[in-house]
């Protein structure tokens, strides 16, 4: 599973986060659009949205699903279960698995944060 993504790509799964947790009910590419639209002051396209969304499924990031006539989507993981991932990926990546090393390097951007 390719954990890669664009900005874009980010702030649709995001979006879809949201609203699966506000609700159980199915969540469209209007959905996502009017939402992303609503929260910005630029304007995105349907095709712009339904592209992105589409290669998010493609990254099998979400799945797709007809009701009827309209299609559906729907995250693959939870948003905790993604944050997870990343972070193996990160220790995995630059801390060689260790854990405590990585915690020690956020430990000290969030100092750096707070000075």
């Amino acid at each position: 599973m390719n954990y890669s993504h664009g900005c874009l790509e980010n702030e649709i799964l995001r979006t879809i986060w949201k609203l699966e947790d506000k609700s159980e009910e199915d969540v469209s590419v209007n959905d996502v659009q009017a939402h992303l639209n609503a929260a910005s002051k630029s304007s995105r396209a349907y095709t712009t949205v339904k592209t992105v969304m589409d290669r998010l499924v493609e990254k099998n990031m979400l799945v797709r699903y007809k009701q009827g006539k309209k299609f559906f989507y729907k995250t693959v993981n939870s948003r905790s279960e993604m944050a997870n991932k990343a972070i193996k990926k990160l220790a995995k990546q630059y801390f060689d698995n260790d854990m405590v090393s990585l915690m020690r390097a956020i430990e000290k951007e969030c100092n750096k944060a707070l000075v």
